[in-house]
């Protein structure tokens, strides 16, 4: 069975009393008090990153979130923009891969939202199988990189200016305790 972490970066310069939803999944091991933020699995292979065809990006987006990750010591297989050979964008369960979409009518996200990050994990060995982004059509700056976070297993930590803040008008580009140990 897996666990299904839905995480999102909420509020917005319209909605600014807007803030993340609950966590869902069965997942326990989330310490209630951190002073760096939460990596609550890995992936169990190295991810592909493939942006679907209507997916509210560009590929100049995609590369900078993708390489801003790289940096930190994170390892991705490739980044595919808008070409999906296997199909894995119409795929319920894409191991392997973190799918960026264009949030459609089937998928429920707060009015508040900007995106939502779903990653799945596997209960046995805490390994993270695939991820999917939904994304709106109104893209800001560090959106898709906080999402892509989440699709490495982070969760929101909330100090002013960092990345991985819940509220995006209260977020920015601190990533103090995103690097990936394990080169």
């Amino acid at each position: 069975m897996a666990t299904i972490l839905a995480v999102g970066i909420f509020g917005s310069l319209f909605f600014p009393s807007a803030k993340a939803s609950n966590y869902d999944g069965n997942f326990d091991r989330v310490p209630l008090i951190s002073d760096r933020p939460v990596q609550v699995a890995q992936w169990a292979y190295t991810p592909t990153v493939i942006v679907c065809e209507h997916a509210p990006i560009n590929q100049r987006q995609i590369l900078k979130a993708v390489n801003l990750w790289k940096n930190l010591g994170h390892r991705f297989y490739s980044t595919q923009y808008k070409h999906d050979p296997m199909n894995k964008c119409l795929m319920k369960e894409p191991v392997g891969y973190i799918v960026v979409h264009m949030v459609t009518a089937g998928i429920r996200l707060e009015e508040t939202s900007l995106a939502q990050t779903r990653f799945y994990i596997d209960n046995l060995t805490n390994k993270i199988l695939y991820a999917k982004i939904y994304m709106r059509s109104d893209v800001r700056e560090t959106v898709l990189e906080h999402e892509i976070g989440h699709a490495l297993g982070y969760l929101h930590y909330n100090k002013i200016n960092h990345l991985m803040n819940e509220k995006w008008q209260q977020g920015g580009w601190d990533k103090e305790g995103l690097e990936n140990k394990r080169q």
